[in-house]
């Protein structure tokens, strides 16, 4: 690691003591703490860290497989003050696939459910397979990359504990998508430090969950240069698609996402994520709340 100021070295990212489950029966887990917000403005806990908790409870539920589809909807807000309670129905187990239904409740209230696909068959390792499209895929990305994380993280870490990282590039080289790179936790960068704990396997696909909701449709409206802005916008549904197991989560992710739809307070955005090597790993579509009207 580069020279890095004191104040800008973060308390440690512990993946398990923020998001770790404990389970209660059969078809019960509960998280053993609260998840959080982004900042103290805004109504509900960060989707992200919910859908990351509901693969980790999916993947409890069924050993040796890996995510393969999560499709999640936000059904209320989630507060900060109680741990979620997750109730999880196995759909299926078979020797490739599982599927299970699961719902978090919150005060008895369910407030976010999800539908998500476990395959063993996510591993070029495991099947021996190539990447069987042959496609070339292609980063519209930019040209230098700046450092931002949020407003500054450590003066306001506590407040926005999601340890996700943003690098945005000066120029974009596509007109009809916007790219930038994040990550979750971090080290090797002169302005800050924070380091990943307890990164077993399962805490790997529960951190690239969480980047998934890290939409960036402001960037994408502006450089797309749509003069009205939302009032309001948030996630309605989220749904992901897991593409590879072969990934390091200690790394810079690049984040393309597109609109493929804005209408009737909703915009419909497509998304892919990619590692530092340019494998696509990971495909996101998610159709979110982007109120332009006076009121909802």
């Amino acid at each position: 690691m580069g020279e890095v100021s004191s104040e800008k070295v973060l308390p440690p990212l512990d993946a398990k003591a923020v998001f770790d489950v404990v389970q209660i029966d059969e078809q019960t887990y509960r998280g053993i703490k609260p998840l959080r917000k982004p900042s103290k403005e805004v109504r509900g806990v960060y989707g992200g860290n919910i859908v990351g908790q509901g693969i980790l409870v999916a993947m409890r539920s069924a050993p040796g497989y890996t995510p393969n589809s999560a499709h999640t909807y936000y059904l209320k807000a989630v507060n900060e003050e109680t741990p979620l309670t997750w109730k999880i129905e196995d759909i299926s187990t078979g020797k490739s696939f599982a599927t299970r239904k699961l719902f978090a409740y919150q005060n008895d209230v369910a407030v976010f459910s999800a539908m998500i696909s476990l395959t063993t068959k996510n591993s070029a390792s495991r099947t021996g397979s190539k990447d069987n499209t042959q496609m070339e895929y292609s980063i519209p990305a930019g040209k230098t990359l700046t450092t931002q994380s949020l407003k500054g993280v450590p003066s306001i870490y506590a407040a926005v504990p999601l340890f996700t990282y943003m690098r945005i590039y000066e120029e974009q080289r596509d007109k009809d998508t916007y790219a930038f790179q994040l990550r979750w936790g971090i080290k090797d960068d002169p302005n800050f430090h924070q380091e990943l704990k307890n990164i077993t396997p399962e805490y790997k696909y529960l951190g690239i969950s969480v980047l998934t909701d890290w939409a960036g449709v402001d960037f994408l409206a502006h450089h797309l240069g749509i003069k009205t802005l939302p009032k309001f916008e948030t996630s309605i549904d989220h749904s992901v698609y897991f593409h590879e197991d072969d990934f390091d989560i200690d790394q810079w992710f690049t984040y393309v996402i597109g609109f493929k739809w804005i209408g009737n307070d909703r915009a419909l955005v497509k998304a892919d994520l990619y590692t530092e090597d340019n494998k696509q790993v990971v495909s996101i579509v998610q159709e979110r709340l982007y109120v332009t009207s006076s009121k909802l």
